[in-house]
C-alpha cells in the first residue's frame, strides 16, 4: 500500500512539473503580438531594403495605446505608426498604467 501511495505521489509531482514546462506567453509578448498585428501590411514606399524604427508608447487607463515617440529618419513611417496605433485598444490590459514600453520595428521592402 505504501508503494502505491509513493507511486501516486510521484505521478502527481511528475505531471505538475511537466505541465509547468509548457511555454506561457508573457504579458509583454501578448502586447507585442497585438501591436505587430495592428502594423501588418504597411503600404509604405521603401527605397532601401528595410526601414528601422523604435516605438515608445504607453497604455492609458482605458487600455489604449498612446504613441509617445517614433525614432526613425522616415517621416512616412512615423505617420504610419502613429495613425495605426494611437488610441487603439489592446486586449492585454496590464496593471502598469503609465509604464513606457519600447518596441523595435523593421519594415522590409517586399521586392528584395
Amino acid at each position: 500500500m505504501k508503494t502505491l501511495k509513493v507511486f501516486i505521489l510521484a505521478f502527481v509531482i511528475g505531471t505538475s512539473v511537466y505541465a509547468n514546462n509548457t511555454p506561457i506567453e508573457t504579458s509583454s509578448e501578448k502586447l507585442r503580438n497585438e501591436i505587430s498585428h495592428l502594423l501588418e501590411n504597411p503600404r509604405i514606399k521603401i527605397n532601401n531594403n528595410e526601414i528601422k524604427a523604435v516605438i515608445e508608447f504607453t497604455l492609458n487607463k482605458k487600455g489604449e495605446i498612446i504613441v509617445l515617440f517614433v525614432d526613425t529618419t522616415n517621416s512616412t513611417v512615423e505617420s504610419f505608426v502613429k495613425s495605426k496605433l494611437n488610441y487603439q485598444k489592446v486586449t492585454d490590459k496590464t496593471s502598469d498604467n503609465g509604464k513606457v514600453y519600447k518596441m523595435k520595428l523593421k519594415i522590409l521592402n517586399p521586392t528584395h
